[in-house]
């Protein structure tokens, strides 16, 4: 399984756009890996998680070919991880491709898509998702499990096997709750790619991970049983309020056996 990271940015992205903050500044004048854009990954080409603002910069940088993407995973509805506005460009005389292109959620967000004009909604084969139950999707097993952030919808992580390894995508998300906790307890997880939107910063807001609360989950998941001493482990989804710079970031990372995601990174597993 190959995981291509086209964004490891939170909405807060660095360099912000219309920001003068230290962090973005720094940014900008270092370019490289510390120029990040919207999250999203693509798992061998076959499987995208979240359809961010950004995903046509994604497409030139990376060379993606998306007239051929079959299968979309949607975490939320956050426009920073599903931007509706680019749906419209699936429509003939905008894209020449096959029609439908099939789309996962919770119940919210295809309720999101109730907003879309039916020219639109007609191009999608949209499936809700319930949480804690495995999807056969070409040749892996997509099991959503319930992400901690947002009261007024039902967010979703993804568990992503392709029958030899098996990944959690978990962005974004605070500390888990009991029902997801137990459910991890039977899993066995050879990649954790994990948030880290408040990174060095410990700010008051729960809805999201910082890298106290990633060494925790660390330690948790291994008590578990639901890690082991080979799985590997990822931070991503960055806000330029948590100073994530990556040398500072791998500098912190590296003695705890964690890798730092960076736009366009390949991670092979």
């Amino acid at each position: 399984m190959k995981v291509l990271f086209l964004g490891t940015a939170a909405a807060e992205g660095v360099p912000g756009l219309f920001c003068g903050c230290e962090v973005c500044c720094i940014a900008r004048q270092r370019g490289g890996k510390d120029l990040r854009t919207r999250s999203s990954i693509f798992i061998d080409h076959t499987l995208k998680i979240d359809l961010p603002p950004d995903t046509l910069h994604h497409v030139f940088t990376y060379q993606l070919d998306l007239s051929r993407l079959k299968h979309l995973l949607i975490t939320h509805t956050h426009e920073d991880h599903l931007a509706l506005h680019e749906l419209g460009y699936l429509l003939p005389g905008f894209a020449y491709r096959e029609l439908p292109l099939s789309m996962y959620g919770s119940a919210d967000f295809v309720r999101a898509l109730d907003y879309m004009p039916d020219q639109v909604r007609n191009a999608l084969d949209v499936q809700v998702m319930q949480p804690f139950t495995p999807y056969q999707i070409d040749c892996y097993t997509v099991i959503p499990v319930l992400a901690y952030h947002r009261e007024d919808e039902q967010c979703f992580n993804y568990i992503v096997s392709d029958g030899e390894k098996t990944l959690l995508y978990m962005c974004d998300t605070g500390w888990y709750r009991d029902a997801t906790w137990r459910y991890l307890a039977g899993v066995q997880l050879d990649a954790v790619i994990a948030e880290c939107t408040k990174g060095f910063v410990d700010a008051p807001y729960d809805t999201h991970l910082g890298l106290k609360e990633v060494l925790q989950l660390k330690e948790r998941l291994h008590a578990m049983g639901t890690t082991h001493a080979q799985t590997r482990w990822a931070v991503t989804h960055f806000s330029h309020n948590g100073r994530p710079l990556q040398e500072e970031l791998e500098a912190f990372c590296q003695p705890h056996g964690i890798e730092v995601a960076y736009d366009g990174w390949m991670m092979a597993l």
